[in-house]
């Protein structure tokens, strides 16, 4: 697990007092000194300090910074998806045999294997955040998606952005993971004010532009196109359209057409929730409903709680059971949250997913791959129909 980066020396202290010259040499030229042979981390990171600020200033930001970067990826989850999404990173020779801890483990990364951190970077946590999703009627393979396209798509980004005066400049960011690809794109935001001191001087008006980004999720086996921008849902939606066109030649996307269906919740006995073996789902359950009355303005919430071994939809039931409520009796599904535990794989806590779903388009399904996992389950179930 990262440690928490509070300050400079709270990082230094967990690396030891080699690491720490390597570092300062191979990145910054610089020579730090060793220390006693008895010397403990914490009299190696008060004397690192001292000599930090005994150098040049920019020298001095440039890795306070850095420690505030790298500290931001060490955590044991960040590592492997970095070794991972680069096979090529040689994780026992070059980080394993010297580190003792996942500060010194982030550290040796972006020592031996700089741009691949930068990249991993840019990359890191897109798939922890929800995306609006939209329903694609045609899809191409993503290896038909140009270098040159990406390019020329910066300028469409930047239109969407036109009439709010934002997004002067973009850069798009682009990964391919196998069928699929993510856009990254960064835009320049408006101009604001900062504090700081200048020759000695405290300014309270410096301008500065700072960066914003907008991410384009494209699945084509799911036929899914999912985007998360700032600006609300105009601008969400432009994008989607300016993707759709630009990319797949798409001219009339319909980011209205409804993508989930509770219809399969009319009747829960015979919603199973069952998943197939190839899934390697240990089991689901439905944890919550959200009913609402035809006749009066009210709304049920029923919540499944506990540590119950719980499976399709029989808790559930149980409790609509003991209400005395009649589904029949102008009640009818508003939103449902499916939880899916997946089977142990390894060492650690075993994945689980819970999702939300309110028709007609909203799901808060993230981007990781056991997250597609449960968009394929939904398509079984019928809760998915798009």
């Amino acid at each position: 697990m990262a440690s928490h980066y509070s300050d400079p020396r709270d990082f230094a202290q967990h690396i030891s007092c080699e690491l720490l010259a390597e570092y300062l040499q191979k990145r910054h030229g610089v020579t730090f000194p060793s220390g006693p042979k008895d010397e403990s981390r914490e009299d190696c990171a008060d004397r690192f300090m001292v000599f930090m600020h005994e150098q040049d200033e920019q020298v001095r930001d440039r890795v306070f910074m850095e420690f505030a970067y790298i500290n931001s990826l060490s955590s044991e989850n960040h590592i492997k998806a970095l070794c991972d999404y680069f096979p090529d990173i040689n994780r026992t020779e070059h980080i394993e045999k010297r580190a003792q801890n996942n500060d010194e483990r982030a550290l040796l990364a972006y020592i031996n294997y700089p741009d691949e951190f930068d990249t991993y970077y840019s990359r890191a946590n897109i798939e922890s955040h929800a995306v609006t999703e939209v329903s694609l009627p045609s899809t191409k393979p993503v290896d038909e998606i140009t270098d040159a396209q990406i390019n020329a798509f910066e300028a469409e980004v930047r239109a969407a952005y036109k009439n709010t005066y934002k997004g002067e400049q973009c850069k798009i960011k682009a990964f391919r993971e196998g069928e699929n690809i993510i856009l990254r794109a960064y835009l320049e935001d408006l101009p604001t004010r900062d504090t700081a001191f200048v020759d000695g001087k405290l300014d309270e008006k410096i301008t500065r532009k700072p960066v914003f980004d907008a991410i384009f999720i494209y699945k084509p086996e799911l036929m899914h196109l999912g985007v998360r921008a700032i600006g609300g849902k105009d601008i969400v939606r432009d994008l989607q359209l300016r993707f759709a066109k630009h990319f797949l030649g798409i001219s009339d996307l319909n980011t209205e057409e409804p993508r989930y269906s509770l219809a399969p919740t009319t009747d829960l006995s015979k919603l199973t929730l069952v998943a197939d073996s190839s899934y390697g789902v240990e089991r689901s359950f439905l944890k919550s409903i959200r009913l609402k009355s035809k006749g009066v303005p009210h709304r049920l919430f029923i919540d499944v709680r506990g540590k119950g071994q719980y499976t399709g939809t029989d808790a559930v039931q149980e409790i609509l059971k003991e209400l005395g409520l009649d589904r029949n009796d102008g009640w009818e599904t508003e939103s449902i949250t499916i939880t899916v535990i997946f089977a142990q794989v390894g060492k650690g806590r075993r994945k689980q997913v819970s999702v939300t779903i309110s028709p007609p388009n909203n799901c808060d399904l993230k981007n990781r791959a056991q997250d597609d996992t449960v968009r394929r389950l939904l398509k079984d179930w019928g809760i998915a129909v798009a």
